[in-house]
């Protein structure tokens, strides 16, 4: 049975493999990616982790630059 709902990810996030790896069975045990295709991937799990956490901090309360450095150079603990 073929599934064909949307998994929401797009094309160009998905990891592109090479080459798969089968046991005796024919069972998927391993994938080939391509080294450019792990640099790629990296990057983009980058952009997730940096986009994650500005979601969380984007609660948290504005402090103008200025005022924030001042504190820093103080000694104060920021």
């Amino acid at each position: 049975m073929e599934n064909n709902m949307s998994t929401g990810v797009s094309k160009e996030a998905k990891v592109k493999i090479k080459e798969y790896v089968t046991d005796k069975e024919g069972h998927k045990v391993a994938a080939i990616i391509d080294i450019k295709e792990i640099g790629r991937v990296e990057r983009m799990l980058e952009d997730l982790y940096d986009l994650k956490l500005m979601e969380d901090r984007a609660a948290e309360p504005e402090e103008d630059y200025t005022v924030y450095s001042k504190r820093r150079k103080s000694g104060i603990r920021v």
